[in-house]
């Protein structure tokens, strides 16, 4: 495609300005500028769509509640790790401007569009309206739970949403599946698209102590079958909360399918495996992100990686240097102190955050940055179905801050959390300070003098916290 006088213009005005931002401002600046120039050029997402479906680069689209940014990041960095330019959204901004934004920053100065792969994760409000514009080859599912009622709507809605925009698509992209979650399975059933579905055998959880046998209240919002509405049957849940063994319903026939690529097995040194049932041969890594949640990450980036035929030993290199970005699931140390910054959103992504909490030593101090914003949602009701009982018990000291930090108080007492131990701070700078204060002095009794705290906040709290982090 020959870009249209506009279009350059566009271009580099975009770069113009997100160097601006960046300079300047200390922003990454992807954004703000495809909003200007949406308002600008009504047209522009359209133009750059199909100069994009024009040059026949591969596009991935990662979609889902949760595990959408990680996975996306193991995807692109292990092709950039292989050589390749990779046009991405690393930073996580799934809705249009973010992605336009990314792929007209792709382009360089001469006006090239400089990509081997394009790799996006996609809000799942937005996807059927991304994938009419772009032409995905490859679309990977996560998962789907209850998220923002008041945005989303029940999560059955937003599923069918997103299996109606990949019926209507005029190709069949291949289709990358969780074997172990109903919803995200669902997308797959009645569809010909090629398919690959990821998940967990067995004996992964083979050692752990949470493996029980049955549901439980937290397992997943579709407990009743997303095809027919009767209630699924369930041979085993691998583990108390999400992962899912052999489901079925007995009166519509739709089912689980057996994965291609899981997470069997692993040892005391921290090595685990991902079997890739076509090659018949267990793929050895030692994860840089802990957490089962993640080992479907990991699985579901190995299956788009093989996909493209890249090399294990890229992929193994990859998968064990990876290193998180800012926002979602982030570590970094300040003045001595290990901080590990955790987005929570809905109830499944914060019962998970939860359980890592539970795996370390002693009692951990947690600020909760806790708010109500567009981008976070307005309905808190939500944290009323996150398990907190379960894991009151391993909080330490507890300070809050955010627009609704009342609300969280109030459902952290609830739980059996000692009052005396929860501080609400409104200023989001003091609370952090407060939370490091308490740490440094040994507060909240950390395990033996170990300098740790879990900052959990919702979306737009998350963004704020970047500058005082980094």
């Amino acid at each position: 495609m020959t870009l249209r006088f506009k279009n350059k213009i566009e271009i580099l005005f975009y770069k113009f300005f997100k160097n601006i931002l960046n300079i300047f401002f200390k922003r990454e600046g992807d954004v703000l500028p495809a909003y200007i120039l949406k308002k600008l050029d009504k047209d522009i997402f359209d133009d750059f769509s199909k100069g994009i479906n024009s040059y026949n680069v591969p596009i991935i689209i990662v979609t889902g509640t949760n595990g959408k940014t990680t996975t996306s990041n193991l995807i692109s960095d292990t092709l950039k790790n292989s050589g390749k330019n990779v046009c991405t959204n690393s930073n996580g901004a799934n809705m249009p401007n973010g992605i336009f934004g990314s792929i007209i920053g792709s382009y360089d100065l001469m006006l090239k569009f400089n990509a081997d792969f394009i790799v996006m994760e996609v809000d799942e409000k937005v996807f059927p309206d991304i994938v009419s514009k772009l032409s995905p080859n490859v679309i990977v599912i996560t998962n789907f739970y209850r998220d923002q009622l008041d945005r989303y709507g029940e999560v059955n809605i937003t599923v069918n949403k997103i299996k109606n925009a990949i019926r209507n698509l005029p190709y069949s992209p291949k289709l990358i599946l969780p074997s172990y979650e109903p919803l995200g399975s669902f997308i797959g059933y009645g569809l010909n698209n090629p398919q690959i579905y990821y998940g967990f055998n067995e004996n992964f959880f083979e050692n752990e102590i949470n493996k029980i046998n049955g549901f439980s209240s937290n397992l997943s919002d579709a407990l009743t079958c997303p095809n027919c509405g009767h209630i699924l049957f369930c041979e085993k849940n691998l583990n108390k909360n999400i992962f899912l063994l052999r489901f079925n319903c007995k009166y519509c026939g739709f089912e689980g399918k057996e994965p291609e690529i899981y997470a069997c097995k692993f040892n005391d040194k921290g090595i685990k495996g991902l079997y890739d049932k076509t090659a018949d041969k267990i793929f050895y890594f030692k994860p840089k992100l802990s957490g089962d949640y993640n080992m479907a990450n990991y699985a579901a980036a190995y299956a788009v990686l093989k996909n493209y035929e890249l090399d294990g030993e890229t992929i193994r290199a990859s998968f064990e240097n990876f290193r998180s970005k800012f926002g979602r699931s982030y570590k970094s140390f300040l003045k001595g102190i290990e901080i590990n910054i955790d987005l929570v959103k809905n109830p499944t992504g914060f019962n998970r955050v939860l359980e890592k909490i539970a795996g370390e030593d002693g009692f951990i101090n947690v600020l909760f940055a806790f708010s109500d914003r567009d981008a976070d949602g307005r309905d808190v009701s939500w944290i009323w179905d996150v398990d907190f009982e379960a894991y009151a018990g391993k909080l330490g000291k507890i300070v809050i801050t955010g627009t609704r930090p009342f609300d969280m108080a109030i459902r952290l007492q609830t739980a059996g959390v000692n009052k005396d131990s929860i501080v609400v701070d409104h200023n989001l700078k003091s609370s952090l300070k407060r939370i490091m204060k308490i740490c440094s002095e040994g507060g909240g009794n950390t395990g033996g003098g170990n300098k740790r705290i879990f900052i959990l906040p919702t979306y737009t709290e998350l963004l704020k916290f970047k500058k005082y982090i980094i």
